[in-house]
This record gives structure tokens, sequence and C-alpha cells, in this order.
């Protein structure tokens, strides 16, 4: 059987490959090396709660770019993968060196974790400093301070924009929280972001902006007042800087992380697109799993990202390919039998496999 490539496939399908031009930093093919390895221990933010920063330990480290991480003290289940030069990952020590709120593994008391001493009970090892990508302190996206007040897109439900205020900033990136929201709904962004906007942006365009939980009626709710009642300040408006759209087209292909089963790296196709976001469909499968991503998603890439880090790519399956591993049949069209959707602590689809 004749080896999948990416040069074979663009001229079966007749459709162009994402120009490489398009993707930015994070997304393109890497300078370094991974350097992490199993065991290795550093600081991180939650991806679930991004306002938090956990201690966390190197679980997997697939051949290419990526590694698993995991939360110490608690089950496989939340585990997560990242891009090995992640923004969200931080060696040992920065948390207190940039005055940020570590989170201590389950079962320590808050006061307690000391990292020399951790590690030595541990017996494990710092990942070095040199691994990491963002080793700078805290920094101040120009204009913005902590504190102030914005309107944002919750992008948990894109067709609501409320009030918002700046909680955290760290290198180019501000942590956008809701007020009197849950901290799960927080998100980082940098000043270009297409989902914040100057308080009276909502007014200008006509846009209904949602108050925070006590004001119920939206159209009572005055920016002058609330800032007042808050004494805070607003994010002025030169502050912000909207990047343009994305450029990306529909019908071009990529390399995308299966969100469903993360450890899979899939050959996919841009469907659909508005200005900031990309709808992502993975060839061979059915429409069902396509999904809405943003145009900067760390979780794609441009052709050829696979071969070049090393990582296997999941190539689109025919019918012939429904049959898993030890003949076991799978009613999943493509599924192989690797990874679980219910999260890393299955090596296999193991309700077949």
């Amino acid at each position: 059987k004749k080896a999948w490539n990416w040069v074979s496939y663009l001229e079966e399908e007749r459709m162009p490959a994402a120009p490489i031009k398009l993707f930015r930093e994070h997304q393109s093919f890497p300078q370094g090396q991974n350097g992490f390895k199993v065991g290795m221990k550093l600081e991180g933010l939650d991806p679930e709660n991004p306002s938090r920063f956990c201690v966390l330990t190197v679980a997997e480290v697939v051949h290419g770019y990526r590694i698993r991480l995991h939360f110490d003290g608690y089950p496989d289940c939340y585990d997560f993968w990242v891009n090995a030069d992640s923004s969200d990952i931080y060696p040992v020590g920065w948390c207190e060196k940039t005055s940020h709120k570590l989170l201590p593994p389950k079962g320590f008391k808050e006061g307690e974790f000391n990292w020399t001493f951790y590690l030595k009970n541990c017996k494990a090892q710092a990942a070095p400093k040199t691994l990491f990508k963002t080793l700078s302190t805290p920094g101040t996206p120009s204009g913005f301070q902590l504190g102030m007040k914005l309107e944002a897109v919750d992008k948990k439900n894109p067709s609501m924009m409320c009030v918002a205020t700046v909680t955290d900033m760290v290198d180019n990136r501000l942590l956008i929280h809701f007020d009197n929201w849950d901290e799960t709904y927080d998100y980082w962004c940098d000043a270009s972001s297409p989902y914040i906007r100057p308080i009276g942006y909502c007014q200008e365009t006509g846009t209904p902006l949602t108050p925070p939980p006590g004001y119920e009626d939206s159209k009572a709710f005055s920016w002058e007042k609330y800032l007042e009642e808050t004494n805070s300040q607003a994010a002025p408006a030169r502050a912000f800087k909207l990047r343009p759209a994305h450029g990306f087209q529909v019908n071009t292909k990529l390399e995308a992380v299966d969100r469903r089963n993360p450890v899979l790296i899939r050959v996919a196709t841009i469907v659909d697109k508005d200005d900031h976001r990309i709808k992502i469909h993975f060839d061979g499968w059915d429409h069902n799993y396509d999904f809405w991503v943003d145009a900067d998603s760390p979780d794609v890439h441009p052709i050829g990202w696979c071969a070049k880090t090393g990582h296997a790519l999941q190539v689109p399956l025919g019918a012939a390919d429904r049959v898993g591993p030890a003949g076991q049949a799978c009613p999943t069209r493509g599924c192989l039998g690797i990874g679980h959707v219910r999260g890393p602590q299955y090596g296999t689809h193991y309700t077949y496999v």
C-alpha cells in the first residue's frame, strides 16, 4: 500500500494547503526541540480555570513537540496537552518571582508548600528554565492596567458581550474576568484580540451589553455610574489594537488537534470561517465532528507540521479502514483504537479494543 503524503493528497483533492504565512509564530514550525522529559515538574495555567497557576508534572511526551501535563495530587482525567513552546507553562519558582499565587498539590495546606522540599521528597527534577518560551516578568501591554474595565465577548457564549475587568497581566497578555461571574469563564488574550473592546462599544454599535449579575435590566446599566460605584477606570480606547481578519480561506487544508481525543492530530479542511475563527472538518470523518476554533489557536498547524516535529499524523481513512487493532471493529468510522474521549487515563478506545 502506497504511503500517504500531502503532495499527492492535495492533487487528489484539488485543494490547496493553507499558506504558511497565515499561521502565527506559535502555530508554525518550531525553532527548537522538545526538551521536556516525563517526570519533570513545572508551573502552569489550568485550562479550565485560567486564573489559576498550578503545580504540574510532565506525564507523557509524544514523538514530536507536544507534552501531556498532570496536576499533582489529582486524577489523570484532568490531564491536558500543550505544545512545548506554550505560553501557559512556566519554570519552577516563576509564581514566587512574579508574585502570583501558586495552588499547591492536593493535600497541601495554603502556605506550607515549598518547591525545594517538594522536589526532594518526590525525588523529581524541575524542568530546566531553558525549555520555556516565556521567562520574562509580568509586563503591561501598553495602556492597560490591573482593574481596568472593558467590554468583552463571553467565549463560551459568543453571542454575549459582557462587562469585564483586567485581573492579571503576563508579558503581552491580559486575563479577562467577567464581573461577578465564575472564574471558569476567564480567558487570556492580547491587546489585538477581537474579543475585547473599550467601554461604550456596545452602545455605539447597537450591540446588547450584558451587565454584571445584580443589574437585571441592561437598559438601566450605566458605565459612568458603574465605574464610580466600583472605584475603577475604563481601559483607554488607544490600548486596543484590533487585529485584521485572519486571511484563511474555505477549502484549504491544514493539520489540527482532535479536541475530543487530543493525543491525535488529523488531516483537516477549513469548511467555514468568520473574521476571527475557522471551522475545522477532519477529512474522512462525519461533519458532526466539525467545530469552530479561533484562527490563532495553538491546536492548528500548517501542513507538514507533524512531519517536521516528528508527531504522528492521522490521515483520512476510507471505509476499508474501519477495523481497529486485533480485528476489533468499531462502529465509529476512523477509530484506530488510540486514546479515548474520556481522557488520557485510557490508552485505547477500551469499549471495543
